[in-house]
């Protein structure tokens, strides 16, 4: 079976948007909606209750998700402020935060000044606890858990009062999102083409075990009590013993018969239905709620919809009844700031690591003699993935590592003919880049002071324009754009290009 990519995506998963009464399905209570107008350019907020608005053309940038009230706007200089829909105007935080997640129903958020240690805030913005600096990512909270991420790269959960429950021993994890259990991914094996996966409680005990041979993770949360997930190409759903029962969410028969060509549930237990392009709603017995007369319907709460015709959107009930005369053309309920990184970088130590991938003739295993044939466990047995491309991109740590190559990795001789590999494309250059835009503004060129003043060490003498040569023969250039920072290593010093070096205003 293919190795499953979802469960590794640590916690990015896409949240619905809000939450109803007595229903755990909705990972969040929200009654509120950034919405941008009909004509206006502005983002405003939208009472769902009513359907009014309650901050109108208030925003340049789109506002989070407003969940208890709370949500945040990015500002003119790139950085973060929270707002009440009581006050919409003024912020509740003092200081502007380099980077932030959503608040959640616990009524936390975490946060973090630009140079500084992740925080715990409450809904005040009041300090409820600084996290250990070993702490470089932290998610948004969900049901009192947030995972965090440590120096090594491993993840762990806190509690509300930020206290660890559950140490870092996970290579990836997801939320506890809608019950008291989470899927997590131990660390890479030696057979790295299967995902060992368990399923987890707030404590942090095992529940059960599996891989990915076994199956193929669909979903990586628990939904209705049950994971999704792919077996011998079929779908079946396990409890958070890891025992096969009954898919509670499975329709078919009934809307097979009254003639819908596709159906989704939603959270609260209904069904959106599709007939011949227009979208509808029926409860589980297959009564009409809503006629199947919208181009979408977008299911945010257990009361209330986006009812899309053509581009422009308007909130329905439950019977299809319009809520309020407001229409808008785009919307942002979703939760996109899931983690808030870590704001300081220990420069020594980054400079430190940069010159660990290097030396006077390689950098990160690759030479001037280095070839693909050298690489070729690294591009695994499908030249189509590669076509066209001459870079290959892996990671280390919080290193981001680019090979370029002096020729296509794979390429077919004519259009109709298959692709294959290039096995003899030469590594030209290694791009080597960290982002370092949720730090302190001095961050980059710090690094790159440090790590030029080790060069030396490597056998690396500055020759002009920020290059830097070997009698090996190859050169290196560092630089910095938006918070980025790179160091290339030219195989042939003759490649070699200065790297622009542009600050964070």
């Amino acid at each position: 079976m293919k190795k499953v990519l979802y469960i590794a995506c640590v916690i990015m998963m896409a949240i619905a948007f809000t939450a109803c009464d007595n229903e755990s399905d909705y990972p969040y209570r929200a009654e509120y909606l950034p919405v941008q107008l009909v004509g206006s350019e502005k983002w405003s907020i939208m009472n769902l209750e009513n359907g009014e608005i309650v901050a109108r053309d208030a925003y340049a940038q789109a506002p989070s998700a407003v969940v208890d009230g709370m949500y945040y706007v990015m500002n003119d200089n790139g950085t973060y402020d929270f707002y009440n829909v009581t006050d919409p105007k003024k912020p509740v935080n003092k200081q502007s935060y380099g980077s932030v997640t959503s608040f959640s129903d616990d009524g936390l958020a975490v946060v973090s000044l630009r140079g500084e240690p992740l925080t715990v805030i409450n809904t005040r913005c009041e300090v409820v606890k600084e996290l250990p600096r070993s702490v470089v990512h932290c998610s948004m909270f969900s049901r009192g858990m947030a995972a965090y991420q440590n120096e090594e790269g491993l993840w762990g959960f806190i509690n509300e009062r930020g206290d660890t429950v559950i140490t870092a021993k996970y290579a990836s994890v997801n939320a506890f999102l809608h019950n008291d259990y989470a899927v997590v991914v131990d660390p890479a094996q030696a057979n790295d083409s299967t995902v060992f996966f368990s399923v987890i409680d707030k404590k942090g005990n095992e529940l059960f075990h599996a891989n990915s041979q076994e199956y193929g993770i669909i979903q990586p949360f628990f939904v209705s009590g049950v994971l999704p997930v792919v077996k011998n190409d079929s779908i079946v759903c396990l409890n958070e013993r890891g025992k096969e029962v009954p898919n509670p969410n499975d329709n078919h028969e009934a809307v097979d018969k009254a003639g819908y060509t596709d159906f989704s549930r939603t959270a609260a237990g209904l069904f959106l239905v599709v007939k011949e392009g227009k979208m509808g709603l029926v409860d589980s017995k297959n009564q009409v709620l809503i006629p199947t007369k919208w181009d979408r319907l977008v299911d945010i709460s257990a009361d209330r919809y986006i009812a899309v015709t053509d581009t422009v959107c308007q909130i329905v009930d439950q019977k299809g009844n319009l809520v309020g005369k407001e229409k808008f053309i785009h919307v942002h309920g979703s939760i996109e700031a899931m983690q808030a990184a870590r704001g300081f970088i220990d420069t020594d130590l980054a400079a430190a690591s940069l010159m660990m991938l290097i030396g006077p003739d390689q950098c990160c295993g690759a030479s001037p003699s280095t070839t693909l044939m050298d690489m070729n466990a690294a591009v695994g047995d499908d030249p189509n993935v590669y076509n066209g491309q001459n870079a290959l991109s892996t990671a280390q740590g919080p290193f981001r590592i680019q090979y370029l190559f002096n020729n296509y990795i794979a390429s077919a001789p004519t259009a109709e003919a298959l692709p294959s590999f290039n096995l003899d494309a030469r590594v030209m250059a290694v791009n080597v880049s960290f982002n370092a835009s949720h730090c302190g503004l001095k961050t980059e060129q710090e690094v790159i002071d440090k790590a030029s003043r080790l060069l030396g060490t490597r056998g690396f003498v500055l020759e002009g324009n920020g290059i830097f040569t070997s009698e090996a023969g190859p050169a290196i250039s560092m630089g910095y754009d938006k918070g980025i920072v790179s160091m290339f290593y030219f195989m042939n010093r003759s490649f070699a290009q200065p790297m622009p070096r542009n600050p964070r205003k």
